[in-house]
């Protein structure tokens, strides 16, 4: 794990080289494909990685995920999340119009962060030594992975946040073809 992801931490440049940077792990025994990123004070985030992805992915389509994944940590993610979150009716509230609107809003800009890690991604992955050029192929790929994976059970709630894999593909396959 630490030759997938020590690299794209450096590269990132969300820890400083001189300083100590607490990153947290947590892999969790699930079959489905995920990763994610989020805040875990004191540490400056966690990525949360399942056994499934470990097992399924490839290497190159690891280090993807991950790098979408620090796309959320360097672009603020967590903190514009957190506001949009408290616009957000309770769970169980009545349904009404400023609610639904407000929800829906906030999902938008869930999915619109989405993409703004997966555009991060790919030029972290050009940034790697050796890799120049490389991101959009390999981020391509893993979209690819996810659009096959969304047909196992288990992915409903993550499409409530997040565009489809398809979509993702879609949108960044066109900004790659406009790459030199």
């Amino acid at each position: 794990m630490d030759a997938v992801l020590a690299p794209l931490v450096s590269a990132s440049g969300i820890c400083s080289p001189a300083g100590s940077c607490a990153v947290g792990l947590a892999i969790e025994s699930v079959r489905r494909i995920h990763v994610a990123a989020g805040p875990a004070p004191p540490k400056k985030f966690v990525i949360r990685i399942t056994t499934g992805a470990l097992s399924n992915l490839e290497p190159s389509e690891l280090q993807a995920a991950l790098a979408h994944e620090l796309g959320h940590v360097r672009l603020g993610h967590f903190e514009t999340r957190q506001v949009r979150r408290l616009s957000e009716p309770p769970m169980n509230a009545g349904s009404n119009g400023s609610s639904e609107d407000a929800l829906r809003i906030n999902r938008a800009s869930d999915r619109e962060e989405e993409l703004a890690a997966d555009l991060y991604a790919v030029e972290l992955l050009d940034r790697l030594p050796g890799r120049p050029g490389h991101g959009c192929a390999t981020m391509l790929l893993l979209l690819e992975r996810l659009d096959l994976e969304q047909l196992t059970p288990g992915w409903a709630n993550w499409l409530s946040t997040h565009p489809t894999p398809a979509a993702r593909l879609q949108t960044l396959q066109a900004e790659c073809d406009k790459k030199p």
